[in-house]
C-alpha cells in the first residue's frame, strides 16, 4: 500500500487523481492498456425519470458496476491499482446549487464540501483461497486527497460524459479540481482477487463496484495491446 503522503513513479496522489479524472472521461475508460497503473471506477449510470439528459439525475442504489468473471481484468505483478472510493470533481465556470464557481478557491471548497458530506464507505479485498475479505486500509478517512488545478480534457467520443450526476459538458479542455477518498495498491502477488469498493456521497451520489483481478507473473505472456507506450506518454503529458 502506498501511504497518502508518498509519491508513486514521481507523481503524488493528487496528480494521479487528476490523471484518473482524465481517464474516466476519455474515449476508452473501460479498457486497460498494460501501463504501470490500473485505474478502477465506480458505477456511473445517472439518469432522469423521463430520460431527459438534463439535471437533476439519480442513480439506482441497488446497482453495482460488475467487472467479475469474463468482465474481469488480467494484469501483471508490480502493476499499481488506483481505487477511487468516493470522488468529486468540478470545473471553473460550473453553476452548481445556484453558485457559479469562478475561481480555483470556489471549486476547491465545493469539492471538499462534497466529500465531507458523504456517508459510509468501504474498500475490501479477497484473495483466492481466503474465507473472507479484509479492509484494504485500516481507515479510509486518512486517504482524503486533493488534486492540483489541472486540465480536464473531454473528447467528443467520451463514453461517460453523459453518465455523471451533472449534465454532460461540451467537448473541450477545462480547468478542474478533484477531491477524493482514494487508495493506491503498489502491487499484488500473482493470484486472483476480488476488490469491492464504494460508498454514499453528498445528496444522491452513490457508488458500488466489484472487480475480479487476475495477477500474473511477468513471464506468463503479454495480454495487453500495442498502444501502451503511446498512452503512457499521454498520461505523463497531462500530469504536467
Amino acid at each position: 500500500m502506498i501511504p497518502a503522503q508518498n509519491n508513486y513513479r514521481g507523481l503524488s496522489y493528487g496528480h494521479w487523481l487528476a490523471l484518473w479524472n482524465n481517464w474516466l472521461l476519455s474515449d476508452e475508460p473501460n479498457k486497460y492498456d498494460g501501463g504501470p497503473m490500473l485505474f478502477l471506477r465506480g458505477n456511473l449510470d445517472y439518469r432522469t425519470p423521463v430520460g431527459d439528459i438534463r439535471y437533476p439525475r439519480s442513480i439506482d442504489h441497488n446497482g453495482i458496476y460488475d467487472r467479475t468473471g469474463q468482465k474481469g481484468i488480467t494484469i501483471f505483478e508490480h502493476t499499481a491499482i488506483f481505487i477511487p472510493v468516493i470522488t468529486s470533481c468540478y470545473t471553473l465556470g460550473t453553476l452548481i446549487d445556484g453558485e457559479l464557481l469562478k475561481t480555483e478557491k470556489d471549486v476547491r471548497l465545493h469539492v471538499i464540501d462534497d466529500i465531507e458530506q458523504g456517508g459510509n464507505m468501504w474498500a475490501t479485498i479477497l484473495k483466492k483461497g481466503d474465507k473472507k475479505p479484509g479492509k484494504i486500509v485500516k481507515d479510509l478517512k486518512e486517504f482524503i486527497i486533493e488534486s492540483p488545478l489541472f486540465s480536464l480534457v473531454i473528447p467528443k467520443e467520451s463514453i461517460l460524459n453523459n453518465k455523471q450526476y451533472l449534465p454532460e459538458k461540451k467537448p473541450g479542455i477545462y480547468f478542474a479540481v478533484s477531491c477524493a477518498y482514494c487508495v493506491i495498491i503498489r502491487s499484488l502477488h500473482p493470484s486472483s482477487y476480488i476488490i469491492t469498493f464504494g460508498g454514499k456521497g453528498r445528496g444522491d451520489y452513490y457508488t458500488n463496484s466489484v472487480y475480479e483481478l487476475v495477477v500474473k507473473r511477468r513471464n506468463e505472456g503479454t495480454v495487453f495491446d500495442s498502444s501502451r507506450r503511446k498512452r503512457e506518454g499521454t498520461y505523463k503529458a497531462k500530469a504536467r
